[in-house]
C-alpha cells in the first residue's frame, strides 16, 4: 500500500484511500469545471453534461437506466431518503429490517415508531436471514422491507433475490404495494450481482468503499411513489435538492471503473488472502461465513480477550483493523448486536475483531498480519 508508510491497512470496509485515477479526477474537475449544473449559462452546460455523462457511465456498470440514479452524500443518505420516505405515508404500517443492518438503517425504527409504525427486525442465524422468517413477517400492513447485500461485520451475502421474489408473491395476494430496499455498500465493486435480477426497488452505494472520494453515493430508485424528505431546488429531479458534488461523483466514476475493470482479479488475489487467513487463525473462531461470503471481510474471535484492548494493541504495532462499524459512535456495541442477531455467542462477539481487505492488500501484508496476531494472542492468553 504504497499511501501508507508505517501502518498497515485493514479496515477496508470502513473506508477505502481513493485512487490515484480517481484523485487525479477530482483535482481536474474541481479545477476546470467552475460552473452550477443547474445554470444556463455556458460553463453551467458545461458541467451538466458532465454530470449526466457520469450518471450514464455508472448506470452502464450497474446495468440500469440512468433516470434510475440519483447522487447523495453517501449510503446513509440514500438509506434515509427512502426510509424517511415513509413519513410521508398518509397512513403508518408496518417496516420488516434484518437485525443485521447497517445503523444507518436501524437507527430509523425510534422515529418511525413514534409516528405511529411496526417493525419487525429479523434475526439472521449464523449470518443469513432466512426467507420463511421474512414470509412469515408479512401483514397486510406491511409497507417496506430492507435487507442488506452483503454484511459489513462478517461478510454473508444474503439471498436478497429470494427475499424479494417471496415479497412480490405476497404483494400480489395483499394487492398492495410493498417497497423493498438493499443496502448494496458492500457488493459495488466487489462481488458481481444485477439490480434488474435482484429485482429491488431501490438500493444505496458509497464511492469511498471503493477507492473514490468520501462524501458522495448514489441512490438507485424505480418506486416512481418515492418522495424527497428535504425540499429546495429541482436537482436530481427533486429527490435530493441541492447543487450536485461534480468532482466528487466524476471521480466515483473513475473509482468504479478501475473497480469494474479489475473485477475478477481483485476478486481471486482477496480470496487466496482470505483462505490464507483463515487457515493461519484457525486455531481462533472464524466468525465469518466459509461459504456465500463476501472475500472482502473476515471477523475472527480473540476471546477471552476484549476486542477493544486488542485492536488497539494491534494498532501499536502498525495495523489498522476494526472492533466494529465506523458509523457509530459505539461501534463495538453495534457489532455486538450484529453479531449477536446472528446467534454468535456472547463472549465470541464481545473479542470480535474485523479484518477487511482492499483492491491493494498485499499477500505480503497478510502474512504480516497473521504473524503478529498469532504473536500477540499468544502473549496475552
Amino acid at each position: 500500500m504504497a499511501y501508507m508508510t508505517d501502518i498497515l491497512y485493514f479496515d477496508n470496509a470502513a473506508t477505502t484511500a481513493m485512487s490515484k485515477q480517481a484523485l487525479e479526477t477530482y483535482v481536474s474537475v474541481a479545477t476546470n469545471y467552475m460552473g452550477n449544473p443547474s445554470a444556463l449559462h455556458k460553463e453551467g452546460l458545461k458541467a451538466k453534461a458532465l454530470l449526466q455523462e457520469k450518471r450514464e457511465s455508472i448506470a452502464q456498470h450497474l446495468g440500469v437506466q440512468a433516470s434510475t440514479l440519483t447522487f447523495t452524500s453517501g449510503a446513509t443518505e440514500a438509506n434515509a431518503l427512502v426510509l424517511n420516505n415513509l413519513i410521508w405515508a398518509p397512513q403508518s404500517g408496518h417496516a420488516v429490517l434484518s437485525n443485521i443492518e447497517h445503523p444507518s438503517m436501524k437507527e430509523h425504527a425510534r422515529i418511525l415508531r413514534q409516528l405511529g409504525w411496526s417493525l419487525t427486525f429479523l434475526n439472521a442465524p449464523h449470518g443469513f436471514v432466512n426467507p420463511e422468517d421474512v414470509q412469515a413477517a408479512l401483514t397486510e400492513k406491511t409497507r417496506f422491507v430492507g435487507c442488506m447485500l452483503v454484511n459489513n461485520v462478517v461478510g454473508s451475502i444474503q439471498n436478497v433475490g429470494t427475499l424479494v421474489s417471496l415479497v412480490r408473491e405476497y404483494q400480489k395476494k395483499s394487492n398492495r404495494k410493498i417497497h423493498f430496499h438493499t443496502d448494496a455498500v458492500q457488493a459495488l465493486g466487489k462481488i458481481p450481482f444485477s439490480l434488474t435480477e435482484l429485482g429491488v426497488d431501490s438500493a444505496s452505494f458509497s464511492a469511498h468503499k471503493f477507492k473514490g472520494p468520501q462524501g458522495v453515493g448514489l441512490l438507485y430508485n424505480i418506486d416512481p411513489a418515492l418522495q424527497p424528505l428535504s425540499r429546495g431546488g429541482n436537482q436530481e429531479n427533486g429527490m435530493r435538492p441541492g447543487t450536485e458534488n461534480l468532482a466528487g461523483i466524476a471521480a466515483m466514476g473513475t473509482a468504479l471503473d478501475e473497480a469494474f475493470a479489475h473485477l475478477e482479479e481483485n476478486s481471486q488475489r482477496v480470496e487466496k488472502i482470505n483462505h490464507f487467513l483463515r487457515s493461519e487463525l484457525s486455531f481462533l473462531p472464524i466468525l465469518s461465513p466459509s461459504e456465500h461470503a463476501s472475500p472482502y471481510i473476515l471477523t475472527i474471535s480473540v476471546k477471552p480477550l476484549p476486542s477493544e484492548v486488542f485492536t488497539r494493541m494491534l494498532y501499536d504495532r502498525g495495523f489498522c483493523v476494526s472492533s466494529g462499524s465506523a458509523c457509530s459512535n459505539n461501534a463495538k456495541q453495534k457489532g455486538e448486536s450484529v453479531l449477536t442477531s446472528m446467534l454468535v455467542r456472547s463472549d465470541e462477539a464481545k473479542s470480535s475483531v474485523r479484518l477487511s481487505f482492499g483492491y491493494d492488500t498485499t499477500f505480503a501484508e497478510a502474512e504480516s498480519l497473521a504473524s503478529t496476531i498469532k504473536t500477540l494472542y499468544r502473549e496475552l492468553t
